[in-house]
């Protein structure tokens, strides 16, 4: 049986539109960098979460395959480091992005919108310990 930690680093907004949603970023580790990208209207947040952190495992399971005899080496154990406060930090930036996609709605002047629009696109959350930047 082998046993894979993951470290997800950093989570940033690369692209952000009102129609189709936001493209993101997730930076990880499990022994080197890695960078996975994930796509979501932000319709549920909870369950968006819960999708980046399986594509996360089921992406470490595909690279990590062992074609053995024996049936214990073929079982990929994937571990996810500080599981719970990452998926509640991931929850929190999501939802503060779907917050803010709905006060872009609200502006009444054209340069209210692409100034907020502007500063929305820069977000971004860090995982390290002790961290929560949020720009």
């Amino acid at each position: 049986m082998k046993c894979i930690r993951v470290n997800i680093k950093r989570m940033e907004m690369e692209k952000f539109t009102l129609k189709e949603g936001v493209e993101l970023k997730v930076f990880f580790d499990d022994g080197s960098t890695k960078c996975m990208a994930y796509s979501s209207k932000l319709d549920n947040v909870q369950e968006d979460v819960k999708n980046i952190l399986t594509k996360i495992q089921v992406y470490e399971k595909s690279q990590n395959k062992v074609l053995s005899d024996d049936i214990l080496d073929n079982f990929i154990s994937v571990v996810i480091e500080n599981d719970e406060e990452i998926a509640d930090r991931m929850k929190n930036f999501l939802q503060r992005i779907r917050d803010d996609r709905s006060k872009l709605t609200s502006y009444g002047t054209h340069s209210g919108y692409i100034e907020s629009l502007n500063k929305m696109q820069k977000k971004s959350v860090d995982f390290k310990e002790g961290v929560s930047r949020n720009e």
